[in-house]
């Protein structure tokens, strides 16, 4: 977990960097040039004022041996010269050659380029080709944002002083390290956050007093979420497991079996974990009234010592699970507001008596008290000025009168969040709304905080209801959202996905304020997720005509995927013909548009509709021409791994196929992040079909940890495809690098813990193999526990299955395996003879004969399984595994007392084995026969 919550980190780091203003990027680059050199430096790029200053350059060791030179310009590392490919780095060369010319006759031995820009894949190869390399490659060392991440994480890791100083310039940075045993699970605490006991032992007697259940209620911005995230770290020894939720994810008349996180992700089934082991279940701010017997599906967690702890706006006085926060104590009150109770003013201790009520405005307060020109006692008279200072009720307008002292930028930017009526942003998209600039000012004054939501910010509700001015409109927040979708040429990237989520009603009230017109971003962001409008969009779109050209490649884009949608609506025998009509219509437009996107797009799209429609060699040509063109489309390679796939693909299809999935899985090998997490995830499902890579990549264990980090971060970025990718990282890898697979099931139980009312059906056989396939493993591992939780998951999905499989074969297969192992004969071999005899294949026949066995069958097993052997001799795909089926019918042998005959059918099964793990296993059990046969 440390290793990928590290990634994750680093992840974030980077993209905290790309944001950073040239000051900061200056001064952070300076302090790590001085790590790399082990000496102090000279820093003249800014002056005392921290304004930029020219003729000089921006560092410099004492002797003139060291330059670092700092950009935040954009496109750095692009070629200046455009599609003529040159390799001509403009800027990179100014900075170069304004080094050496400032280095005049002295012996300049190193240039660090420092950018907070991410060096492109590419970039080393064509700059290593040009002149500027060539004269002065050995000297230049380039830092781009990843780099500096690192170095800035190890720094922080290995010197708590280095730590200190860049938390002061990155604050995400600052809340990570503060979080990093529970990131992604928990939120961070607030800037400059005191915990108080009060608070604690509080919660603490109300549960040792017998209450299961506490609701813990006050005034906004009282502490609630802060007591909640310390109670969490103080009593987590308690308890097995922890879940933190927000209350705005669990929606009224939504069973805590099916909670869906408002952030677009899998659905958490909150009911199985709790019910699976002792747990602490956390739901912050929860903005409706709640009785004990709401929480009756929890009563196995309970019975387990399981509790729930909840935060709330509203508190019932008589309800014994109600438990009203305790007023602030003086002295925690001084220390959040950064004072000296001892030497306090007497203005300071009335300020902070008539404030006591709320923490966060001793929190902000502080913060904002620190900006140039502002001196504190003038603050707080302000506020005690104010007739309703003293009563406590409302801080509200207390909060309005400190965030009035903001400077405009800042203040006009916490306007526009207040004013869009949304709280919660992803990160990326926020320093789009209002600024990088304005994004860290207000994180710094612990105004903006993250949550527990990766890459989400949030701000508080009492804060923006201090500042909001007039009705909240997010029109504004929906026009931004929808260029920000259309910065991203419609991608849906984590980031894109993840805001349309957090801000769908205010893009559903933007929808409809605009009435009927051509189809836009916006209608193109909501036929990305599933709401209200979506089908409406569906059936009016998807008949539309495709003009070649002056077609908005938003109007392209909305048709297009509505026609795909609309094709899932139509009978399975209707399709291909529907798929051919669109694959000619796209082909058309690719022909006739003189726009080069807008071909680019249709290419990609003919070549999925001719694949769909079964015409394999046409969508491979179009497919190529695209990538021709194109070679950074890595969906494209994953369309061509997918095409490879079927039996009757031809032998040039299969081979583009296995280049194309090589590809694919070369750059995540090589970069985690750099293709799209879809297509990562895919690309890992479709490697079932590649045995042969398969295997080679099953000799690396360090391909096997980045394979199954894209698996983690999907869980954690809520991507349904987790199940999917997750069966593909067990079914491929599990036997050999079984560790691996069970470290990602025990870094997110909650996607695990998950019944098949939260799952798309079409999910149902993913999870459920999966799930057996880690169970089995932790198993072998010694975690009886977990592995017993993982069955017990695993079987509710085989019994959904069983109900709906009807005559598949394959599907019946999968259930008697999960039932087989989670030790339930019985309900295994109902699977199977829900099969007629005759369909039943050797796979099928496999799983019934050791169903047989496990009964106590034993002649009916040895029939089976000599069955099975016999059909899986003529199947092609099972001749690798011929060995299993010998080793199957060797235990029917063995039970019934046949000895000899197990011996030579265990012997038999040893020379077929292709597996050294499986071999070995096979050797200790032929020994042991041949003892039992003396």
């Amino acid at each position: 977990m440390s290793e990928f919550i590290k990634k994750r980190v680093i992840k974030d780091l980077i993209e905290e960097l790309a944001d950073i203003d040239s000051t900061s990027l200056e001064i952070i680059g300076h302090k790590v040039i001085e790590c790399l050199e082990s000496k102090r430096l000279v820093h003249h790029g800014i002056n005392k004022d921290y304004k930029p200053v020219g003729y000089t350059v921006d560092t410099f060791s004492q002797d003139f041996t060291v330059v670092g030179e700092y950009s935040t310009e954009e496109k750095y590392f692009e070629d200046s010269s455009g599609r003529k490919n040159e390799n001509r780095f403009d800027k990179i060369a100014k900075d170069i050659l304004h080094a050496v010319e400032k280095s005049g006759d002295r012996p300049l031995s190193k240039i660090y380029l420092v950018s907070r820009e991410e060096e492109p894949a590419s970039f080393r190869g064509k700059f290593n080709k040009s002149e500027l390399a060539k004269e002065h490659g050995e000297r230049v060392h380039f830092l781009d944002s990843r780099e500096l991440a690192k170095i800035i994480f190890q720094s922080s890791q290995d010197n708590s002083q280095a730590a200190d100083f860049y938390r002061a310039y990155l604050s995400d940075f600052a809340q990570n390290l503060d979080n990093y045993e529970y990131y992604g699970r928990v939120p961070p605490s607030c800037t400059n956050h005191q915990s108080e006991h009060l608070f604690l032992n509080a919660i603490g007697h109300h549960f040792a007093n017998g209450m299961e259940i506490c609701v813990l209620h006050g005034l906004s911005g009282s502490g609630k979420t802060q007591a909640a995230i310390d109670y969490v770290h103080e009593a987590l020894p308690e308890f097995g497991n922890y879940l933190w939720i927000s209350g705005d994810d669990w929606k009224d008349g939504v069973p805590l079996t099916a909670i869906k996180r408002a952030r677009g992700g899998a659905a958490i089934n909150v009911a199985g974990v709790f019910n699976s082991t002792r747990t602490l279940l956390v739901i912050d701010n929860l903005s409706r009234p709640v009785v004990a017997e709401g929480f009756a599906e929890l009563a196995s967690g309970f019975a387990l010592g399981g509790r729930v702890l909840l935060t709330s706006q509203l508190g019932e006085p008589n309800s014994p699970i109600h438990l009203s926060i305790p007023k602030l104590s003086l002295a925690i009150a001084f220390r959040i507001l950064g004072e000296d109770e001892v030497t306090a003013s007497d203005t300071t201790r009335q300020f902070v008596e008539a404030c006591q009520f709320c923490p966060l405005i001793l929190a902000v307060t502080r913060e904002v008290a620190k900006m140039d020109g502002i001196y504190k006692d003038d603050l707080y008279r302000e506020v005690l000025a104010m007739p309703q200072a003293a009563h406590g009720e409302d801080g509200a307008p207390i909060m309005a009168r400190v965030l009035n002292r903001l400077s405009d930028i800042n203040r006009q930017a916490l306007v526009k969040i207040a004013n869009s009526g949304c709280t919660t942003y992803d990160s990326r998209f926020l320093s789009t709304f209002i600024g990088p600039s304005a994004r860290a000012s207000l994180q710094r004054l612990a105004i903006v905080n993250r949550t527990a939501t990766l890459s989400t910010l949030s701000v508080h509700d009492l804060i923006c209801r201090a500042v909001s001015q007039g009705a909240r409109d997010g029109r504004e927040l929906a026009d931004e959202i929808e260029r920000f979708v259309e910065r991203h040429g419609g991608e849906m990237v984590p980031s894109v996905l993840r805001q349309i989520h957090l801000s769908i009603d205010q893009l559903l009230a933007a929808h409809e304020a605009r009435g009927q017109r051509r189809p836009d971003w916006l209608m193109y962001a909501l036929l990305q997720v599933e709401c209200s409008a979506k089908a409406e969009l569906i059936a009016h779109l998807h008949g539309s005509v495709l003009p070649a050209d002056k077609l908005p490649i938003a109007e392209l884009l909305c048709i297009v995927d509505s026609k795909e949608a609309y094709s899932y609506v139509l009978p399975k025998s209707d399709r291909s013909d529907y798929y051919r009509m669109c694959a000619d219509e796209y082909g058309r437009i690719a022909e006739e548009t003189n726009d080069p996107d807008v071909r680019a797009e249709m290419l990609h799209h003919q070549g999925k509709a001719l694949r769909r429609c079964g015409q394999l060699e046409q969508a491979l040509s179009c497919f190529q021409c695209l990538l021709a063109d194109r070679p950074g489309w890595y969906a494209t390679y994953g369309q061509v791994a997918l095409m490879g796939t079927p039996n009757n693909a031809s032998d040039e299809v299969k081979l583009e196929g296995e280049r194309a999935i090589r590809t694919l899985i070369g750059v995540i090998l090589n970069d985690l992040y750099a293709v799209p997490l879809r297509v990562s995830l895919a690309a890992l499902s479709r490697l079932r079909s590649y045995p042969e890579i398969s295997k080679e990549l099953a000799a690396d264990p360090a391909s096997i940890k980045q394979l199954a980090d894209v698996v983690a971060l999907s869980a954690l970025e809520g991507f349904d495809q987790f199940y999917e990718a997750f069966l593909a990282l067990t079914s491929l890898f599990g036997y050999r690098h079984g560790e691996i697979c069970v470290a990602v099931a025990e870094l997110f139980p909650d996607m695990l813990a998950i019944f098949p009312n939260a799952v798309d059906k079409h999910q149902w056989i993913n999870a459920c193999e999966a799930l057996t396939n880690v169970a089995t493993v932790a198993s072998e591992e010694g975690k009886h526990d977990f592995a017993r939780k993982l069955h017990g998951t695993a079987s509710a999905f085989a019994q959904e299955l069983r109900r709906s499989a009807g005559n598949q074969p394959y599907m019946a297969r999968v259930v008697a395996k999960t039932f087989l192992l989670a030790g339930n004969a019985e309900e295994a071999l109902a699977a199977v003879e829900q099969i007629p005899e005759a369909s039943r294949d050797h796979w099928l026949l496999y799983q019934q004969a050791k169903g047989e066995l496990a009964l106590d069958r034993h002649e009916d097993a040895l029939v089976t399984a000599e069955r099975a052997l016999q059909l899986a001799s003529g199947d092609d795909k099972a001749r690798s595994r011929l060995s299993i089926y010998h080793d199957l019918i060797s235990q029917c042998l063995e039970v019934l007392g046949r000895m000899a005959e197990a011996v030579a059918s265990a012997e038999t099964a040893h020379s077929l084995v292709h597996d050294d793990k499986y071999g070995q296993r096979l050797s200790a059990r032929i020994e042991k026969l041949m003892q039992q046969n003396l």
